[in-house]
Parts: structure tokens; sequence; C-alpha cells
């Protein structure tokens, strides 16, 4: 099974998987920029994996928590690609691919994940296992924490990327276990900036 994953909730991560195997990763770690970097990156990342858009069985999106517009731009990237190559397209929360690094397996330790939210705060969930498929286990859904929030930071991870490896081979997990997939709808936790313009009122 051949699974091209995409994140952009931080930096922009493009990875290739063979049946839960890395097989080509490409990164950008700019938190801006995506959509200049997301395109350049599937292309290198599939010409070094010598995968025909084709031949990808299936299409991973990080789905957040992250910044609105950069957050989107790797959701539609990958629903785009999907639709194009004629395969299904599924969502994976960002934060879980760093839980998926940072935890051991059989062995339960309460820990949090943070990334940059911008505004002086961070996003932040929480985890204490990987359960019996090596899926990370949230134990709090993700929110926002002022930027020096961390009170145990031993059990802090920080990370300034996420890995779109862990996230095509947490899918790739789940479909082995013939678990239910997440669909891509992102995870905002809080409200963007622009919103839809109010009709004015004519006295």
């Amino acid at each position: 099974m051949i699974v091209l994953a995409i994140d952009t909730s931080a930096g922009t991560s493009v990875a290739a998987l063979c049946d839960g195997t890395p097989v080509a990763v490409s990164d950008d770690q700019n938190p801006r920029g995506h959509a200049e970097a997301v395109g350049r990156l599937v292309a290198r990342t599939l010409d070094a994996a010598e995968i025909a858009p084709a031949d990808v069985d299936l299409v991973v999106v990080g789905v957040g928590p992250g910044p609105f517009t950069g957050l989107r731009v790797g959701i539609a990237a990958g629903v785009g690609f999907a639709a194009g190559a004629g395969c299904p397209v599924v969502g994976v929360p960002s934060h879980d691919a760093v839980a998926l690094d940072a935890l051991a397996p059989a062995e339960p330790c309460d820990i949090s994940v943070a990334t940059d939210a911008r505004r002086h705060e961070v996003f932040v969930t929480d985890y204490d296992r990987l359960d019996e498929h090596g899926i990370p286990h949230q134990t709090r859904p993700a929110r926002t924490e002022p930027q020096d929030w961390p009170e145990h930071s031993d059990r802090v991870v920080v990370s300034p990327s996420i890995p779109a490896l862990g996230l095509g081979r947490i899918a790739w997990l789940r479909h082995r276990a013939g678990l239910s997939q997440r669909d891509t709808a992102p995870i905002y936790v809080r409200q963007p900036d622009v919103g839809r313009a109010r009709p004015k009122r004519v006295l």
C-alpha cells in the first residue's frame, strides 16, 4: 500500500510510504510559504520514491491544530491530489505524529505535544500511551495555552514542525487494524482572524 502524507500545520512536510515503511521525505521548516512549498515538495518526494501519482493508494493530510491559512493549504493540496489520482484521502491530527515518536510501546507516560500557535500562544494536545495498534491515545483534545504555559517541561514535547511520515504511518496502522479513518475536517481551536462581512445598516 503506497501512502502519500502531507502536513502544513507548522512547516511543510511530505512523505511517501510503502506498507508503513518510509520511502522518501521532503521538508521545508518555513512556518509560512506553504502554498509555494507544498507542490514542489510533493513532486520532489514522488520523484525520489520513483512513484507515479496514479500509484498512490491513499493520501493522508494533517488536520491540525494549526494556523488557519497554512493548515488549509495542506488539506486542499491533499484533497486535490487524491481527486486527480483517483484515490481516497483521510485526515490525521497533526500532533499525533509527534506523539507517535515520543511515546514508547507498552510504556504509559503522560505527555503534552505543543506547537507554535502565534499570538504568544501554543497549541497543546495531551496523550498517555500508544494503544494496542501502536496509535497515540489522546487524553485531552487540542487547545491553546499561553506561550509560557508548560509547568512540567520534562513532559512537554515542543515541536517546531510536524513529520508527515508519522501521519502516514498512523493512517497505515489504522488501515492494517481495520479501523475507521478520520475525515479531513480541520481542527480549529480558535476562530480565524477574518470573518464574514456584516451588512451595513442604513439609517
